[in-house]
């Protein structure tokens, strides 16, 4: 770390933007470099990314803004609903039809789908630059812009490919952090409603953000009644910014409708309530609002109506956004998807991942927010503790938001790091001096998510077994041969299904998104079941073919070694299904459904992408 004074002169002659240009031009160059066998192979790491990329096709084919049924999926059950924003879809959109101005269709899909997450990143860090100016000196800028570009804990939702929208929630995320430690104005309060009800428009993860925020800025306001602007410009906004995304984005039935599982009715209502009475409450007369009682009480009142008006509306949702789910299809399909579980319910090597950075960013916030708590920045450095203890909470909780909790951390990891590489350069005794340098690396968050990741592949060492069943399924190079066959219904496990519908013509029967649960859960009941019992709940949704990857169906040939699922494992043979060696590859294994009596099974499928 060069002395104060050089850090400036560098400083000043690169600028905080301009040095967050050229961080992300080297984060894009770096992150294709590494992903260009996956770009051009159109290899997606998760279902979620391929299904938004058959979503952003259907709508580009003329399907209906408001339409977000996926017609290939369950098509005799009338499609797979989806619960997702056009929010997202419509980006995606946009640049493929500019990038077809200049390029082929396929060419200009494939650069968009690799470039657009990248992009994201350079708001990202030119919002950091702006915290960091707030937080500290040109050093802690330096530095933390540095950290905030090689943090991978949060940059992976920025790859290439990666086009669900879960890097718009971090971005979202950060820029709330940054309103949050601006001056308290009302237009503040005005643009972080704004944000804030964009977030929990794309999901519903971001209730508990709004939520929290409003919290922070309602408390700031119970400590001191000059702050009340930035609250009444929050809950101004919130009166009128959550309905204006929902019915650009999602329809008028999304204001109207019941949904647990996403911003509808049932959170528009409290929260649209609690806007109208803090705004009523704040544009009266200051006296009302004079004493800490009278301000607690007021909360106290809002906090109560909302929760009374959400009980009162939507009483099944108290249950939670998955609560019809089946048993099965919560033991086998829900509750495997650890990313959206809490810590002490992930596996060992998956924690390793997680912890050891959150750990140290703990740390760091709690020295930081002690070392400052006299100085000037005290205020919004205790303000941004606060953010990263609540985010670690919710990390704790749904571990997938650990990258927020990393993201908050970016300043007090900069602050740390500095103060930890000046702290070494000053000592006179060389070990001292080297013990001080290995302190340093450990503020490094992608030092730290290195160690982790290194005690995780120690882990999956001592616990690996050889197994065929356990072999990869890339279906961007296995499914060439099935998609040069005429489109069909596909009774499919369900997390190729999004590849299928991306990769072929043809349809599935259901992919592992929650709504259509019933769907999934004949799938698992089919492969769970003797092979005699799994043709009755096959032929009910008359496909044609039915495919698998072998690692996805083997926790299911263990718990049922007399199953339809153990015997496809087994290659014993099952006289309504005929392999097809030639639609097959590697783990991925196709079969051609025909009745007992040899005869192919006539197939309902008609339905194509619109």
């Amino acid at each position: 770390m060069p002395q104060t004074a050089k850090t400036g002169e560098i400083f000043e002659s690169i600028g905080a933007d301009r040095l967050g240009v050229i961080l992300w031009l080297g984060f894009v160059a770096v992150s294709v470099t590494i992903h260009h066998e996956a770009i051009t192979s159109l290899t997606f790491w998760d279902p979620d990314n391929a299904m938004r990329l058959a979503q952003v096709r259907d709508l580009s084919a003329g399907q209906g803004w408001f339409d977000t049924v996926q017609h290939r999926v369950n098509p005799a059950g009338g499609g797979g609903l989806m619960h997702w924003s056009r929010f997202i879809d419509a980006q995606i959109v946009g640049l493929i039809r500019l990038l077809s101005l200049f390029l082929e269709p396929e060419t200009a899909e494939r650069w968009t789908l690799a470039l657009y997450p990248p992009l994201l990143v350079l708001p990202l860090l030119l919002v950091f630059a702006r915290i960091l100016r707030i937080l500290g000196d040109q050093s802690l800028v330096l530095v933390g812009l540095g950290i905030a570009a090689t943090t991978i804990s949060f940059l992976h939702f920025f790859a290439p490919l990666n086009i669900d929208h879960h890097n718009w929630q971090l971005l979202l995320a950060v820029i709330l952090l940054w309103l949050a430690i601006k001056p308290a104005h009302f237009s503040v309060g005005l643009l972080a409603a704004l944000v804030a009800s964009a977030y929990v428009e794309i999901s519903l993860e971001g209730l508990p953000i709004l939520a929290f925020f409003w919290a922070l800025f309602a408390f700031d306001w119970l400590r001191d009644q000059d702050k009340a602007v930035r609250l009444a410009g929050f809950s101004a906004g919130l009166i009128a910014f959550p309905a204006f995304w929902l019915l650009v984005f999602r329809g008028p039935a999304y204001v109207s409708t019941l949904y647990c599982d996403s911003f509808s009715l049932p959170y528009l209502a409290p929260v649209a309530l609690g806007g109208m009475l803090f705004t009523a409450f704040l544009a009266g007369p200051s006296r009302w609002a004079a004493s800490r009682a009278c301000r607690l009480g007021v909360i106290v009142v809002v906090g109560t109506a909302g929760a009374v008006s959400f009980i009162l509306i939507a009483p099944s949702c108290l249950d939670g956004p998955f609560a019809g789910m089946e048993p099965l299809v919560r033991t086998y399909w829900y509750d495997p998807i650890f990313e959206g579980r809490p810590v002490w319910r992930q596996d060992a090597s998956m924690a390793a991942l997680y912890v050891p950075p959150t750990i140290v960013g703990l740390a760091a916030a709690a020295w930081t927010c002690w070392r400052t708590h006299n100085s000037a920045e005290g205020e919004n450095w205790a303000r941004l503790g606060i953010l990263i203890c609540f985010s670690t909470v919710l990390a704790m909780l749904v571990i997938r938001t650990t990258a927020i909790a990393h993201a908050f951390m970016v300043p007090a990891f900069a602050a740390l790091a500095i103060a930890l590489w000046r702290w070494s350069r000053s000592r006179s005794q060389p070990l001292a001096r080297i013990g001080g340098a290995l302190l340093f690396m450990m503020a490094i968050p992608i030092v730290d998510t290195a160690i982790g990741m290194r005690l995780a592949a120690l882990h999956a060492q001592a616990q690996s077994s050889v197994r065929d069943d356990q072999d990869p399924c890339d279906l961007s190079r296995m499914t060439s041969a099935f998609a040069e066959q005429p489109p069909a219904l596909v009774f499919s496990s369900m997390h190729i299904g999004p590849a299928l519908l991306v990769d072929t013509p043809h349809s599935v029967v259901a992919t592992g998104h929650h709504r259509s649960h019933a769907a999934i859960d004949r799938i698992i009941s089919a492969f769970l079941s003797p092979p005699a019992a799994a043709h009755s709940i096959v032929a009910a949704d008359g496909a044609r073919y039915l495919a698998f990857c072998r690692k996805e169906i083997g926790r299911l040939a263990a718990d049922s070694p007399r199953g339809l699922a153990a015997h496809l494992l087994e290659g014993r043979r099952i006289d309504w299904l005929q392999p097809e060696p030639g639609l097959s590859y590697g783990a991925f294994r196709v079969y051609r459904i025909v009745q007992p009596n040899g005869k192919v099974a006539a197939s309902t499928q008609n339905s194509q992408s619109r």
